[in-house]
């Protein structure tokens, strides 16, 4: 891990980029379950139909409703009500017995309780699959993401709290319902939520609202963490708080993004570069779309997602929603092209 230590050094005097390239949404999703005035939506997730990849799922975590499904027209297609769902995350590839299958999952903020379904190509046909008595020994469980462990053949989900305790939770799943066992606990060193884990280089990235994003070995508890350049207030592309995570990578390429909450902006790290800090873009006000502010969570696909995204989507959590007359309505998820946000950005 000290290779990243010193590679940071050489990066940590990036100079910030001038002006803010702009890009505006493909489509935007049905509005959330609730009022104008709640703070409902907060992360969204992807799920691709490899067999058919237009009819693959944008989900949507409602923090006073539950989990809820749309198509990539942004349609609803299903909602499930099981409580007070944060941030969310997708896995697939899960072994279940002799089976593999894609599940959903996150933190469920009413019971403390971490909440996985099964994904059906039928967006009405979700089943809650895990244990509903399972409690985190956390008090009012935040972000959340999961970790499917191709090596070890084991799925992880890794839920925090305000206070900056993290959990590791490795899941059971032999038989129904799928029950879970603490491997692991730490605390971060202030507030943080939005996580992520980079597979490949087996670390778990950890946002800490006004600290930046630290790094995690997966492998090696005893290793010192180390911080991303450039990813919290030295940075004045930047503005409190740091919330949402996600990567994009290909054979190619590999980036970090997260969402700076305090000036409605979107950081980008080249992870194969030493976290070469890339600049931040912005989804701005389209024609009939509006754009996005006070971003929480993100997601990012990079192969295709069918026909209108071959090159990957991103997508945003709109923390102020308007409708075409630019009157305020319940919030809920922009969608980008990627191959738009590569432009803009002059991505390698």
């Amino acid at each position: 891990m000290k290779k990243w230590i010193g590679l940071t050094l050489v990066f940590g005097a990036c100079q910030p980029q001038v002006s803010t390239p702009t890009v505006t949404a493909n489509i935007e999703t049905e509005k959330v379950l609730a009022q104008v005035d709640d703070d409902a939506a907060d992360d969204p997730a992807l799920w691709l139909n490899s067999a058919q990849p237009d009819s693959s799922f944008i989900l949507g975590s409602n923090k006073t409703y539950g989990l809820e499904v749309y198509g990539l027209d942004g349609t609803r297609l299903a909602n499930y009500p099981t409580g007070k769902i944060n941030n969310i995350d997708v896995a697939n590839g899960v072994k279940f017995g002799d089976s593999l299958i894609a599940i959903v999952a996150g933190s469920n903020r009413d019971y403390d309780r971490i909440d996985v379904w099964s994904i059906s190509k039928n967006a009405r046909n979700f089943e809650l699959i895990s244990d509903t008595t399972m409690r985190t020994t956390l008090e009012g469980v935040y972000g959340f993401c999961l970790w499917n462990d191709t090596v070890e053949q084991s799925t992880y989900a890794f839920v925090n709290n305000k206070d900056g305790q993290v959990e590791q939770w490795r899941l059971l799943t032999d038989s129904l319902p799928v029950t879970m066992s603490l491997v692991r606990s730490f605390s971060a060193a202030g507030q943080v939520e939005g996580m992520v884990v980079d597979k490949e280089n087996r670390l778990l990235y950890l946002g800490e609202e006004q600290g930046g994003v630290f790094a995690y070995a997966l492998d090696d508890s005893t290793t010192d963490r180390f911080r991303i350049p450039l990813s919290g207030e030295e940075n004045p592309d930047l503005a409190y708080d740091i919330e949402g995570i996600t990567i994009y990578s290909t054979n190619e390429s590999k980036y970090l993004l997260t969402s700076s909450q305090g000036n409605n902006r979107y950081a980008v790290y080249d992870i194969n570069r030493a976290y070469l800090y890339l600049g931040v873009f912005q989804v701005g006000n389209g024609t009939t779309i509006d754009g996005a502010e006070e971003t929480d969570g993100i997601d990012v696909y990079s192969g295709s997602f069918g026909t209108a995204y071959p090159k990957g989507v991103f997508v945003c959590q709109d923390g102020y929603n308007k409708d075409e007359n630019g009157e305020s309505i319940s919030q809920n998820f922009k969608v980008v092209d990627w191959r738009t946000i590569k432009k803009v950005m002059t991505l390698p």
